[in-house]
This record gives C-alpha cells, sequence and structure tokens, in this order.
C-alpha cells in the first residue's frame, strides 16, 4: 500500500476558477479535486490552443486564482496566489501560498 503524504486530505469537487499567469489572458478552468493546500485544475481538450501561456509554466511559477462567478451574498470572490506544482496533459496541480491564505 502507497502511503499518503499530503498534509491536508483531498475533496472531489467540481468548481469553475479564473486562472491568470503572468501576461496572458485569464483563462477559466474546472477544479477536479481541491485541499486545503491546493487544487488541481483541468482543462478540456479543445481550450489547448488558449493555453499556451499555461502550458509552459514550471514548478514554483505563481499564478492568481479566482472562484468563477459570485458569492452568495453578491460580493466578487478573492483572488488567491498559488504556485505550480506540476503541469500535466490533462491539467494543472497548484498549492495555494500559504502566505496569502494566513498561514
Amino acid at each position: 500500500m502507497i502511503e499518503e503524504r499530503r498534509r491536508h486530505p483531498r475533496i472531489p469537487m467540481t468548481v469553475n476558477v479564473v486562472v491568470s499567469a503572468g501576461e496572458g489572458e485569464p483563462v477559466t478552468l474546472t477544479t477536479n479535486d481541491i485541499s486545503g493546500g491546493g487544487a488541481f485544475l483541468r482543462w478540456e481538450e479543445g481550450q489547448k490552443p488558449d493555453l499556451r501561456g499555461l502550458l509552459e509554466l514550471e514548478s514554483d511559477d505563481e499564478l492568481m486564482l479566482q472562484v468563477f462567478g459570485l458569492l452568495g451574498d453578491g460580493d466578487e470572490p478573492p483572488k488567491v496566489r498559488a504556485q505550480v506544482v506540476r503541469v500535466h496533459d490533462d491539467g494543472i496541480a497548484v498549492r495555494f501560498d500559504p502566505e496569502a491564505m494566513g498561514g
């Protein structure tokens, strides 16, 4: 049995997230799973032409994430800093910036 090394349990959850990287245009991706420490953001095969900037990212590159839409009280969701953990063919693993999360 493989030992799980994560500090935070992953929760399967589908949420649209606007991702901004550097000077590129923001792109909407979908979470595959999320935890207190990060998330896996997936893209659809047809999105690849719009993802040029994301596909060139490397480990520790910085992103800004924002949940798509408005919160229940009508406020705009906050933007959260995250770093790239790794880039896959179908998405990108990110960890939330602990300083931005108050930790």
